[in-house]
């Protein structure tokens, strides 16, 4: 415990069982994995090299069971506080509701979306910097080095 921070048993209920993810997360879409950037008319989404805001980082995080080590380790990189943990937890939900509107679209209903998603990331992006203060700059280079190493293994 550094600085009054508590414990974070990660992946388990407060009583030591390991919680359950409902079957409909490990059906997430692709889309998921490799972001949520402005999407094309096709649903697709564009391909970035810096993830954060634009992609879901925190659904691939915090709810894809995939993510569950990358959490873990970003969580004790950060030594991250129970209500941060939640509160990360809180916004990938929201960003995985974002993230699940990306799917085929007209012309119009994608540029609809994109701006959406715009106003959606840049909220995102300023909720976090607040939440996490000083440690921001640390989660910043933490994503971008484990977005290169997912890309790395997408392509291998």
């Amino acid at each position: 415990m550094r600085g009054g921070k508590a414990a974070y048993n990660v992946g388990l209920h407060p009583q030591g069982r390991p919680v359950p993810y409902p079957e409909p997360m490990r059906r997430v879409m692709f889309v998921l994995l490799l972001g949520t950037g402005p999407v094309t008319a096709q649903g697709t989404p564009q391909t970035i090299s810096d993830p954060w805001p634009g992609s879901a980082v925190l659904t691939r995080l915090f709810v894809l069971s995939a993510g569950r080590a990358d959490r873990d380790q970003l969580i004790r990189t950060l030594d991250l506080t129970v209500a941060q943990v939640r509160e990360l937890q809180r916004l990938a939900s929201s960003e995985r509701a974002y993230a699940q509107a990306a799917r085929p679209l007209n012309p119009a209903a994608a540029r609809g979306l994109n701006v959406k998603l715009a106003a959606m990331n840049a909220e995102k992006d300023r909720k976090v910097r607040r939440l996490l203060g000083s440690d921001y700059a640390v989660f910043r280079a933490w994503v971008r080095n484990w977005w290169q190493a997912q890309v790395r293994r997408a392509q291998s």
